[in-house]
């Protein structure tokens, strides 16, 4: 039983009631505190001679619930004072987690629960991530997954692991020797194998083949793509001032090299503007009837034909002067005689010439620079008045449609005129008329030569046949300004059997050329790459077939509807050149056709001359 008393002391003693005495052996019990087994206590401890003896909240809130519930029955012993019962086994029931924990230890008031491997916390009750936790890594080096108290490494396909952990590379090569079918070969790669074919191929697995990659599908190409077998071409159109760059993938502009002095002037009329051979200035005069024709100009050529000037009247009167072989021809027809004569030196030198026609009252007369060069009899007037006043129509190079000279003449003349006074009456408003005309302007310089623009060809139908077979012989002089172009090309049913083309040099040759029959001159320094002999071989048959058949020639360029791979180059070329095919010098105002703005007999040098008053006044075309 329990004995609870109350004390009411004296005043000497009424300030111990508020405060706590230890009781029993202070010598024994602070020597073991927190040791209630040993401690003997007079009555039930309250929680705060609780938390005095563990010296700590978490063991006193642990302990504190247990021992009042424990605290039935103590045992007696002399001097009324009682020993508290023996607290109970901590681990029972068992307060670990029973997947997590391999022990529970018993302690003073407490437990402490063992975990197995891969479990953590007070109870164990948490599984430990080995996958996750950096604290106890798994070491699988690539995949890992977390198991209740363990963890498990895998491997991915093509791998296989040996000590659980590591993954190490199946050689699906060696184990399966003939995995890729010829021409196909198998190299290993990490954690799988390729079947290899042959560049520009790719493996069918499917089929076990080889088949061709398109990799124009694969937008390879900034240009025209074409697929081969095996491979594949980038093409750029030349026509449109485009090439090939080094990489063989992209186009880009056609660079000038040499820069020429192009430089025109507005006030020099160009003769050649039209490759059609029509007029580039019509005027038409009405004046008195007693009115003589006259006509003085400074005439500039290197064309050896063609037609300067061309005036006409009523009743089919006319008069032409021209040139023939370098030499002024004239030839005239009115209502009483018609007459074709020439005379005086040949002036298609390319220096300037004073050139001066007058009707006199008897005859013609034609100077070159103040120099009477022929006087032809006229006992007529040359051209008829009507009412009173005679009017005349003055066209300035080239001829009329529909007009019929005496002696048959090209018309087209590629030569300038300039300080021009017709008819007596000044410039009649020719230079208002062409300053604004760029195309009707001349170069201030020009040199020999037939000069391309780079912007169109020349197409001429040419015989090769020779006694029963063909040859072709070409000679060249030429003088590029831009890095590539076509300088000569045969075009049959839309293909190239053989063309010449002037080209950048780089590391590589960027286009292979070849000579057949073919003598090319190049004033300073020359490359010819040869084919490989079974390559030639089958060229030169297939030229020879072709050769059997009408062929179209080309100079300058290819024509629109050969497609860009039928020739290696499509650019049109961009400087001067004289061509002498089977020894006869071309005259590009004799071809089939000819782009306008080629110049047939005139080329701009790369600097000006020293000492020219022409130099001023002038500007880029």
């Amino acid at each position: 039983s329990l004995y609870w008393f109350v004390h009411f002391g004296f005043q000497s003693t009424a300030t111990q009631f508020l405060s706590r005495q230890r009781r029993a052996n202070s010598l024994f019990e602070e020597s073991k505190k927190g040791n209630l087994e040993r401690e003997c206590i007079e009555e039930l401890c309250d929680k705060e001679e609780a938390r005095e003896i563990f010296e700590n909240h978490p063991e006193t809130e642990y302990f504190y619930p247990k021992y009042v519930g424990k605290f039935i029955i103590c045992v007696c012993v002399s001097n009324t004072v009682c020993c508290m019962a023996e607290i109970s086994d901590q681990c029972t029931p068992p307060p670990c987690y029973k997947e997590g924990a391999k022990l529970c230890v018993d302690g003073q008031a407490s437990f402490t629960c063992q975990c197995k491997p891969g479990w953590k916390g007070t109870r164990c009750e948490n599984d430990i991530d080995e996958c996750s936790d950096p604290e106890f890594p798994a070491g699988c080096n690539q995949i890992c997954y977390n198991l209740p108290g363990s963890f498990h490494c895998a491997c991915e396909n093509g791998y296989f692991t040996n000590d659980k952990v590591n993954c190490v590379d199946i050689d699906e090569c060696l184990m399966y020797p003939s995995i890729c079918k010829e021409p196909a070969k198998c190299v290993n790669t990490p954690g799988m194998y390729e079947c290899q074919c042959p560049l520009g191929f790719k493996y069918n697995f499917t089929f076990k083949t080889c088949n061709d990659i398109d990799e124009c599908e694969l937008s390879v190409c900034h240009g025209t793509c074409i697929n081969t077998v095996g491979s594949y071409a980038c093409h750029c159109d030349g026509r449109e001032g485009q090439h090939l760059a080094q990489n063989e993938r992209y186009c880009e502009r056609i660079p000038v090299c040499v820069e020429l002095y192009d430089y025109k002037h507005p006030e020099m009329l160009y003769l050649g503007e039209q490759f059609a051979g029509l007029p580039v200035i019509y005027l038409r005069f009405r004046l008195p009837e007693n009115t003589k024709f006259a006509a003085e100009f400074d005439f500039r050529t290197f064309d050896p034909e063609g037609v300067v000037l061309y005036a006409e009247s009523s009743h089919d009167s006319w008069f032409m002067l021209g040139l023939r072989g370098g030499r002024i021809e004239v030839q005239f027809k009115n209502q009483h005689t018609f007459k074709v004569t020439s005379g005086g030196k040949a002036i298609n030198d390319g220096q300037w010439h004073v050139i001066s026609v007058d009707e006199l009252e008897s005859s013609i007369s034609v100077k070159i620079s103040k120099e009477a060069v022929m006087s032809i009899n006229s006992p007529d007037s040359l051209f008829t008045s009507v009412n009173g006043k005679l009017e005349t129509k003055v066209y300035i190079a080239g001829l009329p449609n529909r007009t019929d000279v005496i002696k048959p003449i090209n018309p087209r003349l590629d030569g300038c005129i300039r300080g021009w006074n017709l008819m007596n009456q000044g410039a009649s408003g020719v230079k208002e008329v062409i300053q604004e005309k760029k195309s009707k302007h001349c170069f201030v310089y020009v040199e020999r030569g037939s000069y391309f623009t780079g912007a169109g060809l020349a197409h001429f139908n040419i015989d090769y046949s020779d006694s029963g077979s063909w040859k072709v012989d070409v000679q060249m002089n030429i003088r590029p300004s831009s890095s590539t172009g076509v300088l000569f090309a045969l075009v049959h049913n839309h293909k190239v059997p053989l063309s010449v083309a002037v080209v950048t040099k780089g590391e590589e040759d960027a286009v292979s050329s070849f000579t057949l029959l073919l003598e090319i001159n190049v004033s300073n320094s020359s490359t010819v790459t040869y084919m490989k002999s079974d390559a030639l071989q089958e060229a030169l048959k297939h030229f020879n077939s072709t050769m059997q058949s009408p062929i179209s020639t080309y100079i300058g360029g290819i024509p629109d509807d050969v497609p860009l791979p039928a020739t290696p180059v499509t650019a049109f070329y961009h400087g001067c050149m004289d061509i002498t095919i089977a020894g006869q010098q071309l005259d590009f105002d004799e071809a089939l056709g000819k782009h306008n703005s080629i110049k047939s007999h005139s080329c701009p040098p790369v600097s000006a001359p020293e000492s020219r008053p022409e130099a001023t006044q002038h500007h880029r075309p």
